[in-house]
């Protein structure tokens, strides 16, 4: 998966960061040390921007009030009914609970709290979120997205998964549960990790993700789904359940994101290429810095920072521009 502008991997970035530096065979400065500067750099870019954006989708479970996240900041709250409009949910001051008007049991206000958000009024049932959060940008996998269905996955479980080059379905009816696993363990244990899967022509049929022993919300509706989770072992695996009568679903596009250093050639970050030409500036900083020449570092760091600022403000930022932008009709 080399890297192709303007979506570049770790060989073409150690290249930019080696040009600038004069250095175009390792010497003064190591691999593992621009690596590590390009590694320290996304985080630094993601962190300061909140360029790394994802919609992932959660459920709350009864009688508890907070809901993990495993990101970086959620930004906003969707509560998702089973049939009608979704709705955002009102921000508020987690000391504040009990002090706001509630209108059923519903969903209705969210708050942060650590790595989890909580939810008020404290949920009754289950009930379906959507998180618009800002993370840390992640690797992709070798295989971006994973579409070898034919060649990858092994059908256990009742029902019927039919694989494809590109698309894998399954077709059941009432009761039945078909399992589809990846024969060669492709996670690593103890890692964060972000599925993004396509979901199409579901009918009566929900789909779970599991990263080991960690299952993500039921998918039952078409479109574009994400979960991510900290795996408890290497496993993969796909788990379509019947909900009804005769009817299944298709699954396309496994996109699957590791949080990870840059440790190979090939390895290239989700940053959006928008901001991916700063981690060479970032990684130059460090090896000017390590060559002492703190001067042109300083500038270099400088250029880095004030342009940090212009793409956050261009690219992310969402500023009113006048009074019909702050009215609602």
């Amino acid at each position: 998966m080399a890297g192709t502008w303007p979506n570049l991997d770790a060989a073409d970035l150690e290249t930019r960061v080696r040009t600038y530096l004069n250095e175009v065979a390792a010497d003064f400065y190591t691999q593992a040390e621009i690596w590590r500067w390009l590694s320290v750099a996304a985080k630094d870019i993601a962190q300061k921007t909140l360029c790394v954006r994802r919609i992932l989708d959660v459920v709350t479970a009864t009688s508890t009030r907070n809901v993990t996240t495993n990101a970086y900041k959620v930004l906003h709250v969707e509560y998702v009914p089973a049939s009608g409009r979704a709705t955002m949910l009102t921000k508020i001051d987690p000391l504040r609970l009990g002090n706001y008007p509630v209108n059923g049991t519903t969903p209705q206000y969210w708050y942060e709290f650590g790595s989890a958000i909580g939810i008020e009024p404290l949920p009754d049932a289950v009930y379906n979120l959507r998180l618009y959060v800002a993370d840390l940008p992640k690797m992709q996998y070798t295989t971006y997205p994973l579409t070898a269905w034919n060649a990858l996955w092994t059908l256990t479980g009742t029902g019927t998964w039919s694989h494809g080059a590109g698309s894998d379905v399954y077709t059941g009816t009432t009761g039945q549960a078909g399992i589809d696993t990846v024969t060669t363990p492709i996670l690593v244990n103890a890692t964060n990790y972000t599925f993004t899967i396509t979901v199409s022509g579901a009918s009566n049929c929900g789909l779970v993700i599991t990263a080991g022993t960690v299952a993500s919300p039921s998918f039952t509706t078409n479109g574009i789904h994400s979960f991510t989770a900290v795996t408890a072992s290497t496993a993969l695996t796909l788990t379509a359940t019947m909900t009804g009568a005769t009817g299944g679903l298709t699954v396309d596009d496994l996109y699957i994101l590791k949080e990870a250093d840059f440790a190979a050639t090939t390895d290239q970050t989700e940053l959006p290429c928008a901001w991916q030409h700063l981690l060479a500036l970032y990684a130059t900083h460090g090896g000017l810095t390590k060559d002492r020449k703190y001067g042109p570092a300083q500038m270099l760091e400088s250029i880095y920072n004030n342009e940090l600022a212009y793409l956050r403000q261009a690219v992310v930022e969402v500023i009113p521009d006048g009074r019909n932008s702050l009215k609602y009709t």
